[in-house]
């Protein structure tokens, strides 16, 4: 409303000066200016309103696992003068990239033994208790409004946010020959001590290929954190 009042006193200023009626011209140019700081005030204040904040869920799937050690990643872009950050995931039966840039909005990566691995979509957003105040303020504030919006990656320890070039710097350690040397070392060792432990073990093949995946899963996931960006 208080809009529609604006355009209608620079109607009435200027006829008002044109016809040379200057009483009614300055009277509407200081009803102008105080419409004027009303809204301004608004811009600020959000007069009559209160927030409200509505959390969405949605799950999310790597861009690529490696031994059950899965990966996001994450992109610097330039616009203008600004950097900002993209992270990228997939969905849940899509195999298309899920893009999230930290623009207008505060990016989170929260990491968790316990995290089950899914997106929070927080958006605080203004609301009237006053129809008269909306009424005045439409087109200034508007009802539902967003003040801020925060999503926030939950994400469980073997999850790892890396570059696309340090995604290719890991890839090109985790296939060396050194390392796969070392890791099939490491593996072997920690085995014969569980089995001197378990003697068992040896009779149960399925939980001993468990025990090795785990223990690879664990080697390639220490080294990934070395490459790690957050």
């Amino acid at each position: 409303m208080l809009l529609l009042i604006t355009i209608l006193l620079v109607v009435i200023i200027g006829v008002s000066f044109y016809k040379k009626h200057q009483q009614i011209g300055i009277i509407a140019t200081f009803a102008l200016l105080l419409v004027q700081g009303g809204l301004l005030l608004d811009s600020q204040s959000h007069f009559g309103t209160t927030t409200d904040k509505h959390t969405q869920i949605s799950q999310i799937k790597p861009i690529a696992s490696i031994h059950a050690n899965h990966i996001m990643i994450i992109k610097t872009i330039k616009q203008g003068k600004t950097h900002y950050k993209a992270f990228a995931t997939k969905k849940p039966g899509s195999s298309k990239l899920s893009l999230i840039l930290n623009k207008d909005k505060k990016v989170v990566i929260q990491k968790s033994a316990d995290n089950p691995s899914q997106l929070l979509t927080t958006n605080t957003q203004y609301h009237y208790d006053n129809s008269l105040v909306k009424f005045l303020f439409t087109g200034v504030t508007s009802q539902g409004q967003l003040k801020r919006q925060v999503v926030t990656y939950q994400l469980n320890q073997d999850w790892a946010v890396l570059s696309k070039q340090q995604l290719k710097s890991a890839a090109t350690k985790l296939k060396s020959k050194s390392f796969q040397a070392r890791m099939q070392a490491q593996v072997k060792t920690k085995l014969t001590a569980k089995i001197k432990q378990d003697p068992k073990l040896l009779k149960q093949p399925k939980q001993l290929k468990r025990l090795q995946n785990e223990l690879v899963k664990k080697a390639v996931g220490h080294e990934l954190k070395q490459f790690e960006s957050v």
